[in-house]
């Protein structure tokens, strides 16, 4: 039997049947292999050429409520069950039960939305992206979660688990949100998150209409718990464990590397992939061929420097010359902030902190074993770090230590 059987009440063209039962069986392998995305677009195809079948619009129903868009699932299945009620479906099997199986479901989420989704989506019009999340990430935390950071970080295990399910950009999210996969692959529901998850589910409901805004709210909220599941219970600082992280920290865009980074007084990165950057000078010393602008970004609670060397040439340009220094120095703070949040790490700058910012410069940089030597020209300043010095005192004092090294 076809899969598009109908009553001959309904009159319908048989080339325009074909061709949706095509879609439909498209859509059906699509949908197997975990692709929701094209799956709903030759359901919607199918329905485009052959619109009068409520299993269609009950399987497109499906694809929605895996992708979380509830609105438009909740549309399909009224769609169903408005159909059969009118004796508009071809099918032969009847779908409404489903469909009001499906409804009783995501009831609450629409019953939040028909509420509330108006005044959700104008705060994010009013805030911006940034602060909408920090405010949904500290409700769910402080209301939801208990500010238990073993009940925040399960909750942030189900919901990456959930993503890698779903496939496409939710999948590609959850595999480099700096969370091993090991440990979500195997978390299972806790029902001391479920208040937390049905809230979530309700805010991201408001959204649903707009898969991609749905998923960028979605992951900064998570990014935010992410933050807060690292803070320790005494405050809000981010622990200052070393940084893990794969490579040398080249800023692409900005054309400069970030060489160290560390806060309040604990090294937490060294840059190791660099040997590139230095030549060999007069006196058989590794030097860096260009010089080492010190970013530092404090607030009441800690402060972060990151040292970032420049090339040569952008060197000569800003320092020596004085040609666009101070714009080429926000442009590379901005791109050291971008560089963070694109690689998801988390446990430099804290979320919630409001940074002032101010550079020193500029450093001259030699390299000895594993062990780094920063002066400044004028000799008042020095730097010297390894994975577990970092000392800025006196330069003649440092200077003395460095180079009385063997």
């Amino acid at each position: 039997m076809s899969l598009f059987s109908f009553f001959s009440r309904i009159k319908t063209d048989p080339k325009a049947e074909a061709q949706g039962e095509q879609y439909f069986r498209q859509a059906l392998q699509y949908h197997q292999y975990g692709n929701q995305d094209d799956a709903i677009l030759f359901f919607t195809k199918s329905l485009e050429v052959s619109p009068h079948h409520s299993s269609v619009f009950l399987n497109r129903a499906g694809c929605f409520m895996i992708q979380e868009r509830y609105l438009e699932a909740y549309d399909d299945y009224r769609k169903v069950i408005d159909m059969e009620k009118n004796k508009e479906s071809v099918d032969i099997e009847r779908a409404t039960s489903m469909a009001l199986q499906n409804i009783e479901r995501i009831k609450l989420f629409i019953s939040f939305e028909k509420k509330s989704g108006d005044t959700v989506r104008q705060q994010l019009s009013n805030d911006g992206l940034e602060y909408f999340a920090q405010r949904w990430a500290e409700i769910l935390s402080n209301q939801h979660l208990a500010n238990d950071l073993d009940l925040i970080k399960y909750f942030i295990l189900e919901e990456i688990k959930e993503l890698e399910e779903m496939g496409g950009i939710h999948q590609e999210y959850a595999l480099n949100c700096g969370i091993n996969h090991s440990e979500f692959i195997k978390v299972t529901e806790n029902n001391n998150t479920g208040k937390a998850f049905i809230f979530f589910k309700s805010i991201l409901c408001c959204f649903s209409r707009d898969p991609l805004k749905m998923f960028k709210i979605r992951t900064a909220i998570l990014n935010k718990l992410i933050s807060l599941s690292i803070t320790s219970n005494s405050g809000n600082n981010i622990s200052n464990q070393q940084i893990d992280y794969d490579g040398g920290m080249r800023l692409i865009e900005a054309e400069v590397d970030i060489m160290f980074i560390v806060k309040n007084g604990e090294v937490m990165y060294v840059n190791n992939e660099t040997p590139h950057l230095y030549e060999i000078d007069k006196d058989g010393d590794m030097k860096l061929d260009g010089r080492v602008v010190n970013f530092i970004f404090k607030d009441s609670n800690e402060v972060i420097e990151i040292f970032v060397a420049f090339d040569d040439q952008d060197s000569y340009s800003m320092f020596t010359m004085n040609m666009g220094r101070d714009e080429r120095l926000n442009y590379v703070a901005q791109a050291i902030f971008q560089f963070m949040g694109q690689n998801n790490i988390t446990n430099v700058f804290s979320a919630t902190a409001t940074y002032s910012s101010q550079y020193h410069y500029p450093f001259k940089l030699y390299k000895k074993n594993d062990k780094h030597f920063m002066v400044n020209n004028s000799q008042s300043q020095a730097y010297l770090i390894s994975e577990n010095i970092y000392k800025n005192n006196n330069a003649d004092d440092i200077k003395s230590e460095f180079w009385g090294m063997a």
